[in-house]
């Protein structure tokens, strides 16, 4: 009867925990992800460059420049599709991103 006890004690408790197997993502603090340096050019513009760790991605429409006016804003260059399974079809940065 014990045997049976414990049994259903750990077969209606195994549900309610968290999977112990479980393999959870180790994700990099953004800052270890994107690292974002910047310089002046020789003709005064601000460069800024995102080195970009393999396996992560910046998306283009999350690039903001607030506090400038809009025609100061960087040309992006082209992005890669990319299909994100929460975001849909998006347009992204892999490895490096240059803005000038």
């Amino acid at each position: 009867m014990r045997v049976l006890l414990l049994f259903l004690t750990f077969f209606l408790a195994g549900p309610l925990q968290a999977n112990p197997f479980e393999v959870k993502p180790d994700f990099l603090p953004v800052n270890q992800a994107f690292v974002l340096t910047h310089d002046r050019q020789p003709d005064g513009q601000m460069r800024l460059y995102f080195q970009i760790k393999p396996g992560y991605y910046l998306y283009q429409k999350r690039l903001k420049f607030d506090g400038l006016p809009a025609e100061q804003h960087p040309q992006l260059p082209p992005a890669l599709n990319h299909h994100d399974e929460f975001f849909g079809d998006s347009a992204v940065y892999r490895d490096q991103l240059e803005l000038l």
